[in-house]
C-alpha cells in the first residue's frame, strides 16, 4: 500500500519514545513491503531536517519537513482560554505551509491509506477528508485527557489544577469525537482501545504496540561503578519531571539511607533550568543532560527505574529496556498496557517504601535482578518485534480497504 504518516513532530531524530515510536512503526511498514511517506512538522523545540536523517532511513521512507515556530507563553495561554475551543496544545500545531504542503500531497499521490500520528493534527482532519477519499485512520499513543486528568489531582496549585481540568475536558471532547472523523483507530495499549470502544468508537479498531528493531540497539557501552541506577525519560514532559521529582524526594533518601554509595544516572532534554540545576548539585546523582543514543546510556547501568505518577499509553522506554536486559523497577501506571508479571519480568511498587525496597532488593540479589532482566528480554523479543507488528497493521488495513 501507499501510506501517508502524518506527524506533529520528526519521527527522526528519535529523541522520546513519541518519536521512537512513529520511526520504529514508518520503518516496519516500509519493510512489510508498504510505500511510506512522513509528513511532519519541525520546531524549534522538535528539529529536524533531511541532512541529519541516515540514508538508510531515507532509502526506506520519504520524509516531507516543515519547519514552523512553535510559541507557548502566558498571552497565549490567556487568548486560548477566553476565545478559543480548542486544547492549547493542539492549536499551536496548525500552521498554514504544512495544510499547503498536506493538501499538494493528497491531490498529486495515490495515497490508500492516511495515518495521523496522535490528537495533535486533530485540526487538519476536515482538511484531509475534504481531499482524500480513501482510510483515515488515527494512531493513538495515548488517552490524552487522562494524562492531564491525573496531573491536575497531583497539583498543588489551585491556578494550575483548574487549567489542567479545562484542558482534560477540552482534549476529552476531542477524543469523543474521534468516531465522526476518521474511519479506524490504532491504540498502542489495549486499555486505551477500550476506552475509546466504551466512548463510542464504532469504526474498525486494533491494538499494535511499539515495535523494536533488536539488532539497531546499542549495548557496547562501558558499564558504570555498581551499584547504580538509572532513569531516562523527556524532561520537558511534564508527567516525567513529576515522576522524577516524587522519586527524588520520597524514595531516593530511603535508597540512600540503605546504600550510601550508589549512584543514580538521569538523561533527558530540556529540562526547566531550576530542576537541571537541583539535579547537578544533588549528592551522588550524575546529570547527563540530553544523550545521543538512549540504548547506549541504558547499556551502562544495570538498574532502570520508571516513577511515573500521570500519564496514558505505553511507555516506550521500558520496551527499551526490556529488549536490553536491564533490571526494571516501574510503577504500575508506568506499566499500564504491557502485560507484565509483578516479580517475573519486572518489579511494580507504587509507593515510596515500596519502591525503595525493590531497588534495594535487586542490588543486594544482583542474581535476582538479573532473572527479571532475562525474562524481560524473553518478553519483549515475543511480543514487540516492529516488523511482525507492521504486518498486523497492514493486514488489519487491508481487510478494511476490501
Amino acid at each position: 500500500m501507499n501510506i501517508l504518516v502524518i506527524s506533529h513532530k520528526p519521527p527522526y531524530p528519535p529523541v522520546d519514545g513519541g518519536t521512537l515510536a512513529t520511526l520504529n512503526m514508518c520503518i516496519g511498514l516500509a519493510k512489510a513491503g508498504n510505500r511510506v511517506t512522513v509528513l511532519t512538522l519541525s520546531s524549534q523545540k522538535h528539529p529536524s531536517s533531511l541532512d541529519i536523517i541516515p540514508d538508510h532511513i531515507q532509502n526506506l521512507i520519504n520524509f516531507e519537513i516543515v519547519h514552523t515556530t512553535i510559541k507557548t507563553n502566558i498571552p497565549g495561554y490567556i487568548r486560548n482560554f477566553l476565545f478559543s475551543k480548542r486544547p492549547y496544545n493542539i492549536e499551536r500545531y496548525i500552521s498554514l505551509s504544512f495544510k499547503r504542503l498536506l493538501i499538494k500531497n493528497l491531490r498529486n499521490q495515490d495515497y490508500q491509506v492516511v495515518q495521523i500520528e496522535g490528537l495533535y493534527l486533530y485540526p487538519y482532519l476536515k482538511t484531509i477528508r475534504r481531499h482524500f477519499k480513501g482510510l483515515i485512520s488515527i494512531r493513538t499513543h495515548n488517552v490524552e485527557h487522562q494524562i492531564w486528568d491525573k496531573i491536575k489531582k497531583n497539583e498543588n496549585s489551585k491556578p494550575r489544577q483548574l487549567y489542567f481540568k479545562f484542558l482534560a475536558k477540552r482534549l476529552a471532547r476531542i477524543e469523543h469525537k474521534l468516531s465522526k472523523m476518521v474511519d479506524a483507530l490504532v491504540s498502542i495499549t489495549e486499555p486505551d482501545r477500550q476506552w475509546f470502544i466504551n466512548n463510542g468508537f464504532t469504526k474498525p479498531s486494533i491494538t499494535i504496540p511499539v515495535g523494536y528493531f533488536t539488532d539497531d540497539i546499542t549495548s557496547d557501552a562501558d558499564p558504570v561503578d555498581f551499584p547504580s541506577i538509572c532513569y531516562i525519560g523527556a524532561l520537558d514532559w511534564l508527567p516525567n519531571i513529576e515522576g522524577l521529582k516524587w522519586f527524588l524526594d520520597w524514595v531516593w533518601p530511603i535508597i540512600q539511607a540503605e546504600i550510601p554509595g550508589i549512584e543514580f544516572h538521569i538523561a533527558g532534554r530540556n529540562a526547566p533550568e531550576d530542576f537541571a540545576e537541583r539535579l547537578m548539585i544533588e549528592r551522588n546523582i550524575i546529570f547527563h543532560g540530553q544523550v545521543a543514543s538512549a540504548s547506549a546510556f541504558l547499556s551502562r547501568c544495570p538498574i532502570m527505574i520508571v516513577p511515573l505518577l500521570s500519564g496514558s499509553g505505553l511507555r516506550i522506554k521500558i520496551i527499551e529496556g526490556m529488549h536490553l536486559n536491564r533490571t526494571i523497577i516501574a510503577t504500575s501506571i508506568a506499566v499500564k498496557g504491557i502485560d507484565v508479571k509483578h516479580k517475573e519480568h519486572l518489579l511494580i511498587a507504587d509507593k515510596p517504601e515500596e519502591f525503595a525496597h525493590a531497588v534495594c532488593s535487586v542490588i543486594n540479589d544482583p542474581s535476582f535482578g538479573k532473572q527479571l532482566g532475562k525474562n524481560a528480554l524473553e518478553y519483549a523479543k515475543s511480543n514487540f518485534d516492529a516488523v511482525k507488528l507492521a504486518h498486523e497493521l497492514t493486514n488489519f488495513y487491508e481487510k478494511i480497504l476490501q
